[in-house]
């Protein structure tokens, strides 16, 4: 983990770069992507889902701990989210338009103020900010 700036321009960037987001976004879906198949089935979203922790309240430490049936809901219908045609798996169009629009989501919420944040390494909003740096650097 790291601590960076960033704000909504820093993701918007990153989205707006087409071949950089695109590999990056294909690149995650292949790490998720366990038995190699080019889908993703609810098994390994939701392993990936869990690495998120969308349920963390502070910093590692849970208040409340869901019962497996709540999360089995809660995975479920994110899952639901990325699988656009609901056919029971989610391709890398499917995987790549869905966290598409969760980057946007993430910048609209951030506005152009910014922001320091602990960021996760690998993470999509930690390679949004190494590729701003690196830009700046070769600007």
């Amino acid at each position: 983990m790291s601590v960076e700036i960033l704000d909504a321009s820093t993701i918007c960037n990153f989205i707006n770069d087409t071949e950089f987001f695109t590999k990056s976004i294909a690149d995650r879906f292949s790490t998720i992507d366990s038995n190699h198949d080019g889908l993703l089935s609810y098994t390994e979203l939701a392993s990936e889902l869990k690495k998120l922790r969308v349920i963390e309240t502070h910093f590692g430490i849970d208040d409340i701990v869901p019962s497996n049936d709540e999360l089995g809901q809660l995975y479920q219908g994110l899952f639901a989210r990325f699988d656009h045609d609901g056919n029971g798996s989610v391709d890398l169009e499917e995987y790549k338009s869905e966290m598409r629009e969760v980057m946007l989501s993430i910048a609209s919420g951030l506005g152009f103020l910014p922001v320091q944040m602990v960021l996760e390494e690998g993470s999509f909003l930690k390679i949004a900010v190494e590729r701003e740096m690196a830009a700046k650097v070769h600007a």
